[in-house]
């Protein structure tokens, strides 16, 4: 399908306001600005189904066009996009005035393309030397630290800025080879101070420019910027626009966990079958280094916390000998959760592998050098994100890495331990398969809860709990760290962390509820729990250590609101089935109401244990 016949049929899509599914087949035949750009323009008559996202766009320079891309690369990670363009230059005052229309819109993300006029405004009438530059280089520091304070203050907004390149031209008007090396050591300092902002600004993220257009051919052309006043050109809206696609998917809880890897002209080159061990294509010189290069990328990514897996159609004795003796073999064995090495269809090596590990289809990543492969895959599972590997082994840690698919908003412990702790989810369904009933097989897991008022140190975990869960998430609420941080510190809200420990390892802390507190009433604002410790009624026991403390406190009546997405199904008759009577059903939640009419029963095969800040009874 030609990129003209794609936008066709998406003009066609929009007319009858229907996502047949076929919508992000349809964006990625898409390739040039202008047709992007048109897909964008398109994408805001149609409701595709995607998570709702508002995102505010002002700058200090011409920015229109970057709305519509950042909507079409959005759309492609199931996003829905509503946006707010601020005009020509208006960005400090939108930033800075009460109650200004940016206010009120209430965006998740705020986007800030600044360029260097803000910088040059400061010169006054004193002309061009470094001592001129070093003095507006830092007041425009100050003023953009001061606006971007006093917004973060009203606006509960994550902030994306990105550094502002040093003009060619303005380097070259520089005839003094010392001087030219103390503007540009100048400059990188601002920027410097940029990228740091986010020490003191917790909500901002600061996109390098330099490295993220070193591809780009044109980052600006002069016609324009006299023409139209624009900075950067439409070659740096697609690459800033598929970061700010990945930063919206982060912070909605949609960026992938699990990378499922063919293996065959994919980790290697060549036919293990037929090649043998020594015949494959991996070394450290050409072509065997394309392969070496890929896989080193992979073991980063993994060293990250993304979980890896195999789904390849192969004999496993051919493939463990590549494991065992070929020595270039960055990847290890025990460097994946799960391997499938059958001659199924792969869409059920990855079904299965997803009920096994306990994760939503729509968590994995799929990488394949076959078309053939890929298409059965992604007509099978449209949840599994498969990357289109190129032909050039050159290019694939490119197409792996471009979309930004894994980026999250912080990293925790839990991510490094993320391989340890879905090893062990994998020794506890063995222990399933061999118990003779679910009770059984949940006792002789000697499972220990731990129920706690959260602290400092639990912050950025409990952050990432709010940004990435989404089936046992009985709101869809997520939070930022510093929002968290304000819930604790607040007098009428709490916090309730809670941790598992079983005997095939520590859990780590797998959920928290959120608490607003009223004198005789409690209401749950939020109650969420990783997928990794669903179906053994964790849950129930953290609801009924949560309703004891109420009552102890006085507590007459505890309120549960539940807010249906199109992951948490799961949850929605959870306060139904735990006692709680239904006091008011709304066209987007239903509210519960728990009187302590009955006491809900101790789950038996959970052991509740204390820490020093634990709440347990």
């Amino acid at each position: 399908m030609t990129e003209k016949e794609a936008l066709k049929k998406l003009r066609e899509l929009t007319k009858i306001n229907d996502n047949d599914n076929a919508i992000n087949h349809l964006l990625h035949q898409i390739s040039t600005f202008a047709g992007q750009e048109k897909a964008g323009k398109l994408l805001e008559k149609i409701d595709s189904g995607g998570v709702q996202a508002k995102v505010a766009f002002v700058g200090s320079h011409t920015i229109q066009g970057l709305d519509n891309i950042t909507r079409y690369e959005a759309s492609k990670r199931n996003l829905n996009i509503q946006s707010l363009v601020g005009g020509y230059n208006q960005w400090n005052l939108l930033m800075l005035k009460p109650e200004s229309d940016l206010q009120h819109f209430g965006a998740d993300v705020t986007v800030c393309s600044l360029d260097e006029s803000i910088i040059y405004k400061h010169f006054g009438d004193s002309g061009w030397s470094t001592e001129t530059l070093s003095f507006a280089l830092e007041e425009a520091f100050k003023e953009i630290k001061k606006v971007l304070t006093i917004y973060t203050t009203r606006v509960a907004t994550t902030i994306v800025l990105h550094t502002i390149p040093l003009p060619l031209y303005d380097w070259k008007a520089v005839t003094n080879y010392r001087e030219k090396q103390k503007v540009s050591m100048l400059w990188r300092r601002f920027n410097q101070d940029l990228l740091n902002l986010h020490t003191t600004l917790e909500n901002v993220i600061v996109l390098d420019f330099e490295v993220l257009t070193q591809d780009v051919q044109e980052t600006r052309d002069p016609r324009m910027k006299h023409y139209a006043s624009m900075s950067y050109t439409s070659n740096v809206w697609q690459v800033i626009s598929k970061e700010i696609a990945s930063i919206i998917a982060s912070i909605k809880g949609l960026s992938q966990k699990v990378l499922a890897l063919d293996l065959d002209q994919t980790l290697w080159g060549g036919i293990i079958g037929d090649d043998g061990v020594h015949g494959i294509q991996l070394s450290k010189t050409f072509p065997g280094n394309q392969f070496y290069a890929f896989q080193q990328v992979i073991k980063r990514l993994q060293a990250q916390g993304i979980l890896l897996t195999i789904v390849s159609k192969n004999d496993w004795d051919n493939v463990k000998d590549v494991f065992i003796s070929h020595d270039d073999m960055v990847l290890d064995e025990e460097d994946f959760v799960q391997i499938s090495c059958n001659w199924g269809p792969k869409s059920e090596s990855l079904a299965n592998m997803a009920s096994r590990l306990n994760l939503g289809k729509d968590s994995i990543v799929f990488v394949d050098d076959n078309p053939f492969e890929r298409e059965l895959v992604s007509s099978q599972l449209p949840e599994v994100t498969v990357i289109p590997l190129s032909q050039d082994p050159s290019l694939y840690i490119q197409d792996l890495l471009m979309e930004g698919y894994f980026n999250t908003m912080n990293s925790t412990d839990e991510d490094h331990k993320r391989l340890e702790k879905y090893k062990q989810i994998a020794k506890r369904e063995e222990l399933k398969e061999d118990s003779d009933s679910i009770e059984e097989y949940l006792l002789q897991l000697e499972m220990e809860l731990d129920v706690f008022e959260i602290l400092s140190s639990h912050v950025p975990r409990i952050a990432q709990l709010s940004q990435r869960t989404n089936q046992f998430n009985m709101t869809t609420t997520r939070l930022t760290e510093s929002e968290v941080v304000g819930i604790s510190n607040s007098e009428s809200s709490s916090i309730y962390g809670f941790r598992l420990k079983d005997k095939f390892g520590d859990n780590g802390i797998v959920g928290y509820v959120h608490v607003k507190k009223e004198e005789h009433r409690w209401l749950i604002e939020n109650f969420i729990m990783s997928c990794r410790v669903f179906q053994r009624s964790v849950e129930c026991e953290v609801l009924r250590v949560i309703l004891e403390n109420a009552k102890l406190q006085g507590v007459s009546e505890v309120i549960g609101n539940y807010k249906p997405s199109k992951k948490n199904k799961l949850v929605s008759d959870f306060y139904q089935n735990n006692g709680f009577e239904l006091v008011d059903y709304g066209e987007n939640s239903t509210c519960w109401v728990y009187l302590f009419k009955k006491e809900i029963g101790k789950v038996e095969w959970i052991q509740l244990t204390a820490s020093e800040e634990g709440m347990s009874v």
